[in-house]
């Protein structure tokens, strides 16, 4: 490969991690505040991290009422869950994204 050849080829682009967290308890966990999310979300990842099954919920909300996308969904033990970008599709000027859990077994959250 010549030097202009390498100086053209592109690595490919890596989606930024928009939120990362630890989930530990059932209080419901803001990750994306409404008016904040500033492009669309690509992926959410929801990994137990412990040796019980952890059951999870992710929700919309807005002063008024909650909009399901998954509700006390089972994520079995050392298992992930991957949300993909058509399920994470919402307006953010009128919802906020919430992660809750049913429990104490912590999940890592990870949202590109």
């Amino acid at each position: 490969m010549s030097r202009s050849e390498a100086q053209n080829t592109r690595l490919p682009v890596v989606d930024r991690i928009i939120y990362k967290g630890k989930i530990t308890n059932s209080t419901q966990v803001n990750v994306i505040p409404i008016d904040t999310k500033t492009k669309q979300l690509k992926s959410m990842t929801l990994c137990n991290i412990h040796s019980a099954d952890a059951s999870v919920t992710v929700f919309l909300a807005n002063p008024t009422d909650n909009w399901y996308i998954i509700k006390d969904v089972v994520i079995p033990t050392g298992s992930t869950l991957k949300l993909e970008s058509d399920e994470l599709d919402y307006d953010a000027d009128v919802f906020n994204l919430y992660v809750k859990l049913a429990g104490s077994t912590p999940v890592d959250v990870i949202i590109r």
